[in-house]
């Protein structure tokens, strides 16, 4: 207890309460079981996303010798969804229902197997609508391929050399 225990107590200690307030460990354990839920969920996220941007990438290398996501569009994809996912995660409130969870091991890793099929579950989705739209949108939606209009624009000559 912070006012109440000794010096060798307090250095002795993980946590120290300033209030001598037992309600004040129950807030503590509920925020901090809160702050590593919102990390979690952070991490599912983003990795979801970059699964699938990185086979994105992969596929439409292999099959068009061109990726069609540019290095800037990636960066701009994870600036995005960084902050915006950052911000809506770290303004959730905890929940009752976060002191009911048994504790969490410090050497078991923050990506549960749960949230590992999660990921690789919502990535093959996105994966599957991804090269839907790559390989099939231009003959459903009746637009020119983009590997094929992104060669041939007109503005520039096919074999330019560079420097010379």
């Amino acid at each position: 207890m912070g006012v109440a225990g000794t010096q060798i107590a307090k250095d002795a200690a993980d946590i120290i309460l300033l209030d001598d307030n037992f309600a004040s460990i129950v807030t503590a354990a509920k925020w901090g079981r809160n702050v590593y839920a919102s990390i979690q969920k952070f991490l599912q996220f983003q990795l979801t996303v970059n699964i699938a941007a990185v086979v994105t990438a992969l596929v439409g290398s292999f099959a068009y010798a061109k990726s069609p996501l540019a290095a800037i569009q990636l960066l701009w994809v994870n600036l995005i969804m960084d902050s915006l996912a950052s911000l809506a995660l770290a303004s959730e409130p905890p929940t009752d229902e976060l002191l009911e969870r048994d504790p969490t091991n410090r050497s078991k890793s923050i990506i549960a197997t749960r949230m590992w099929g999660n990921m690789l579950g919502q990535a093959m989705y996105q994966i599957t609508v991804i090269m839907c739209l790559l390989f099939l949108g231009p003959e459903v939606f009746g637009f020119d391929p983009g590997h094929l209009v992104e060669s041939d624009d007109g503005l520039y000559p096919a074999d330019v050399s560079m420097g010379k």
